[in-house]
Formats: C-alpha cells, structure tokens, sequence
C-alpha cells in the first residue's frame, strides 16, 4: 500500500535533516499527542491513521470498525535532545502495555498499542522497540500486548482533532493530567526507572510493600548514606537510623525535609497513614509514623530498602557524597543536591 504523501522518513518532519518521526499509538490520540507534546526535545506532533485497509479514512469510518486503521501519533524529535528509546518507554509507561484493543474508557480495535518502524529505518527503529518489550516482560513475567510492525501508511485525521487537548483541556482523556504535567521529570529518569528490578519496580512506581525482616537494609547500621534508587539524591543518614522492630528500615529523620513529599494514604481501610515519596523523583519510600523515639523527636520513618540505595562510608568520597561526611560526625550541614 502507498504511503499517504505526508509520510515522514528518518529524516523526520519537513525532511529536516535535524529531526527525526516516530509513530507511536496508545490509545486515543488525543491524550497520547498532548502528553508527547510535553516531552523535551518533541518539536512537532501530528495526530492521524495508521495501517488503514482504506485510503484516507475519516473518523467515522475508523470508529466504525472497517478500517482496520489505529490512531496514531507521529511525533517529530530532536534526537539530540531526547532517542526513541526514551520516546518508547514514555509511551509503555503513561499507557497499559498489556491491555488489548482498549485504554481508559475507550474500546475498540483503533485504539491498539502500536510501535511502527518506517520504511527504510526497519534495522533502527525495530530492535529498540522490541529491547523495550522484552525489558518490560522479563520484569513482570506478561507478555504487552502492543504491535511492533512495519507503518504501512499513515493518514493525517481532521483538523477538529489536531491538538484536541490543547483546545479543549477540559476533554476526555485517558492519560492522567498530572502525568503530562510531570512528563519532563519522568523523561529524566526513565531509563533508570526502567533498570528497576520487578520489585524496586513495584514498591517505587506502585506503593508497594516488600516483605518485613527480610530486604536488603532493616539489620544493616554501618555507617553510610541512603540515598534514592533512581536518583542517587541523598535522603537519609545512618546517624539516624534505628532498630524499630518494625522489619523495615527505620529513620528518625530525613537530611532535608523539603526532599520528600508527604500526602495522605487511605489504602487500608480504617488505617489512614501518611505516605512518603520524593520530591525530585515522585517515586514511594514507605511511610511516616508518630511512634518514633522521644528523645529522636518522635518520627518513625518506615521506608522500604528496595527505595534505597546504601552507600558505606567508605566508598561515599568516590562516589560523589563527600560533602556529606561531615553530617555523619555530627558536624554543620552538606550542600549537596544530585
């Protein structure tokens, strides 16, 4: 089938040779547009219909189900300043990866999960999307349900959808407004999210719980530094941990208050708690109690060790926290954001 002729290469939009075009589908275009238009390093969108069995379909006859067309988003990027590596996990992250012809609300075959190489570009685009599947799988044991295949056409949709959202802000959609609000912090460390382990995995991106007594730090009390697994932000010291009995890591206090975020947790029913995420990543630690020490000002800090990373004492200089040494000795205060 002949591409419709606003078809991009991977030279990207308008051939430009600075830019490069991928073709992403998630859902309704609407929400996956405006959330790409938030990335950094996106410099154009374009929401349309890709793999249609019908020329130049509308939006009726896609929705109708004899297209076999996907909304689809081609978004136009500055590889210098964000890959398609980066552009795919944000995609498999704001999305359901193993949902079938659905997301949020809308069902339907146009509203599969698609990765599409272009022509010519099969031997670039193709392995990328497919590590990121099997990273994805290997992590949670599913198979994602999202089609890696060849864009055998894609079809500009009206002008009435074109950056829908930013139109109508107030309208339906099926990615969260606070994940687009926050889009350029996630790009920032998704590649490291993305490394988590299914359980670092699961406590920092879906509050989990790992098991009491037995994770990596409630016994360990050398001295050293705990910072965040994403980031590396120092949070806590090991001046103020303590043996609580609790079976997790226990802390009297962070270095910095105003790195984490505090928000209220009603999960369990009839046990409202404090939950604890940081403020730089937005990822879960755990969550603060008033059962703590006295004499430590009576704050217990409940986090999980898959949140945390431990740096000994004596490897902090030749990673970077040297300016936090002092702290242990109980002496002044560190300047020392990561």
């Amino acid at each position: 089938m002949a591409f419709e002729s606003d078809m991009r290469g991977s030279a990207g939009a308008g051939g430009s040779a600075s830019t490069a075009s991928a073709y992403l589908a998630g859902g309704c275009f609407w929400g996956v547009e405006r959330y790409f238009q938030e990335v950094d390093g996106v410099v154009d969108t374009q929401v349309g219909y890709a793999q249609s069995l019908v020329p130049s379909p509308t939006y009726e006859e896609v929705c109708s189900g004899t297209t076999d067309a996907v909304e689809c988003v081609r978004v136009d990027y500055d590889p210098e300043r964000v890959g398609l590596r980066t552009l795919t996990l944000l995609l498999l992250d704001v999305i359901d990866p193993f949902s079938v012809d659905r997301q949020g609300n809308d069902r339907g075959r146009q509203y599969r999960s698609g990765l599409y190489w272009q022509e010519g570009d099969r031997a670039r685009q193709e392995p990328v999307f497919r590590k990121a599947l099997d990273q994805l799988e290997a992590r949670t044991g599913r198979r994602p349900a999202v089609e890696v295949d060849a864009l055998k056409n894609f079809y500009p949709a009206e002008e009435s959808h074109q950056d829908y959202l930013a139109k109508h802000p107030d309208g339906y959609c099926h990615i969260p407004a606070e994940a687009m609000s926050q889009v350029r912090q996630r790009q920032r460390y998704i590649e490291a999210i993305w490394s988590l382990d299914r359980e670092g995995y699961e406590v920092t991106q879906h509050a989990a719980t790992e098991r009491p007594f037995a994770n990596r730090y409630d016994q360990e009390f050398r001295p050293g530094i705990y910072v965040d697994v994403v980031s590396g932000q120092p949070l806590f010291l090991s001046t103020d941990k303590y043996d609580s009995g609790c079976g997790w890591p226990a802390f009297s206090k962070p270095i910095d208050p105003d790195l984490l975020v505090r928000r209220k947790d009603y999960r369990l029913l009839g046990r409202p708690r404090i939950e604890v995420r940081t403020a730089g990543t937005g990822i879960h630690l755990g969550h603060v109690f008033d059962d703590g020490p006295r004499d430590r000002g009576g704050l217990r800090y409940c986090m999980n060790s898959a949140a945390l990373r431990f740096v000994p004492r004596e490897d902090m200089e030749s990673e970077g926290y040297a300016d936090f040494l002092p702290l242990l000795d109980g002496e002044g205060s560190a300047d020392g954001g990561r």
